[in-house]
């Protein structure tokens, strides 16, 4: 599908009222019931309240695991929060200790502007917001531990690989800030961001993918500190400097080679007609 740049804005905004709906009454939900319950007495207690906010959660979340251990039951939510510019990914994290007051947090890892949401449709060329929602999941659950890696290795510029492109954005003070969406062709410098990315995900293993979800989830595991330190190495390498700078804004070169190729599909599509 052909999707131009003002129809693809249209589709942005159109996923963000309706998301900005579900996530609101979801959130004021969950918050709701940890403010206006009692405090948990018991481990029977603690899973029934979990499964209470999750069944609130559950709607609008893209990820969520619960855990007990003899201090207590916690349980955490990958979850959007929208606005008519923006979505917030953000952590809802849950602390539940018998006798005590119910803890329950929420903080972003991620902002994804109406732009990069914008791109996601065009580029995809999807106008379906369940297409972009896939790609924006897979990032979300990385964008955690590449917060973490960003700040050790004093990163500006991030690139997250999604299902079919990359999510490319600033590294903020207290979040990842998203930029653009892009699909191949690549620019060279995405492109080796991409191949190291392939590279990490190569010499992985299971739980170097549950310790990325978990970090995600307020959850620190062993297994985090390998992970972070192969890709660390990868990103770490010659070629990949740009990424300690801040992004200047130049000629789209990535958006010249993406019309390029549509415009050459669009020929051939017209040949075989």
């Amino acid at each position: 599908m052909d999707i131009t740049d003002t129809h693809a804005h249209g589709l942005a905004g159109h996923d963000l009222r309706l998301l900005r709906d579900q996530c609101r009454g979801a959130s004021e939900g969950a918050f709701r019931l940890v403010r206006e319950s009692d405090p948990v007495t018991t481990a029977k207690g603690a899973r029934r309240r979990i499964a209470a906010i999750g069944r609130g959660l559950a709607r609008t979340a893209w990820a969520h695991r619960a855990r007990t251990d003899r201090r207590g039951t916690y349980a955490a939510w990958l979850a959007p929060e929208a606005t008519a510019e923006s979505i917030a990914v953000c952590c809802v994290s849950l602390h539940m200790h018998a006798g005590a007051l119910t803890q329950l947090r929420k903080w972003p890892w991620m902002i994804v502007p109406r732009h990069a949401i914008a791109r996601g449709h065009q580029r995809l060329g999807d106008a379906d917001w369940a297409a972009v929602q896939s790609e924006l999941r897979i990032v979300a659950v990385h964008a955690a531990a590449v917060t973490l890696l960003s700040k050790a290795l004093g990163l500006k510029q991030f690139a997250i690989p999604a299902i079919h492109g990359l999510l490319i954005g600033d590294v903020d003070e207290d979040a990842l800030i998203a930029r653009t969406f892009l699909v191949p062709p690549f620019s060279k410098r995405w492109g080796a961001v991409l191949d190291a990315w392939l590279r990490f995900e190569q010499r992985g293993s299971p739980e170097w993918s549950r310790a990325i979800e978990d970090i995600a989830l307020d959850h620190v595991t062993p297994a985090l500190v390998d992970a972070l330190e192969t890709l660390s190495a990868e990103l770490s390498g010659p070629g990949f400097e740009f990424l300690r700078r801040a992004h200047e804004p130049g000629p789209d070169v990535v958006g010249d080679l993406w019309e390029a190729a549509r415009a050459q599909q669009a020929r051939d599509g017209a040949r075989s007609a």
